[in-house]
Parts: C-alpha cells; structure tokens; sequence
C-alpha cells in the first residue's frame, strides 16, 4: 500500500472509531435533569417530605423515563455540599423530551402550588 493508501486508510479508521465513540441517544444515554433545592426554612422535614411525596406526580408526564428523589445526606468532607434540602433526577430520552416537560401542565402545577411556596432557591444540571 502507498502513502496516500495509508493515509487514507487511517483517517477511514479514525472516522469510524470516532463515529464508535461518540455518545448515541438510548436507554444508556439518557439526558438527566438534576434538580436541588433550597427550602425556605432550611432543615423543615414537612416541607421536604412535602416536595418529595408532590415530586411523584412527576412520573405521569409523558416521556419521563424515572425519577429519583431524596433529602441531603450531610457529610463531614470538605467537598460534600450538605447546604440543600431535596435533590431529584428526571431522566429522559432526550432533550425534546425534557422540554416538553417543561411546559407540561403537572410540572407548572407542581412549582407553582408546592415549589414556589416553600423553595428559596433552585439549582438545575442537565447532562447527558
């Protein structure tokens, strides 16, 4: 094979090696929407309990996948942020999914009726 053959040859390869490694969408790569929340009276238990049994509602909307949801584990090292009160993780197929979500009517009621009330603060991570 000539130089130009090699040459070909090799860029053929890294091209379908990438095209391997690049991320596909499917059940092993969901978009996952990390929600963490700051309540208003920090530490109130009926107030995250309150969030967490209203987060439920959550896994009727269309094109949620699961949902996962639970209250701060405080830990003594330096690099665990004990600071919030409940965290959840909605899992989509992907990103149209999770828009859609957005705006569906069960999510806007659930921050309008549960959230805003009782929530001073918000922080949300999407990552596929």
């Amino acid at each position: 094979m000539n130089t130009l053959g090699r040459l070909l040859a090799g860029s053929l390869l890294c091209v379908v090696l990438y095209g391997c490694a690049t991320p596909q969408p499917g059940p092993d790569n969901t978009l996952q929407h990390v929600v963490i929340v700051w309540l208003k009276e920090p530490g109130n238990t009926v107030h995250r309990e309150r969030i967490l049994a209203g987060s439920e509602v959550l896994r009727t909307i269309p094109g949620v996948l699961s949902l996962s949801s639970g209250m701060v584990v405080p830990g003594e090292r330096d690099i665990v942020d004990s600071s919030f009160d409940v965290a959840l993780i909605v899992s989509f197929a992907d990103r149209r999914a999770m828009e859609a979500y957005l705006t569906h009517p069960v999510h806007v009621k659930l921050v309008n009726e549960t959230l805003k009330p009782l929530v001073a603060s918000v922080r949300v991570f999407d990552f596929m």
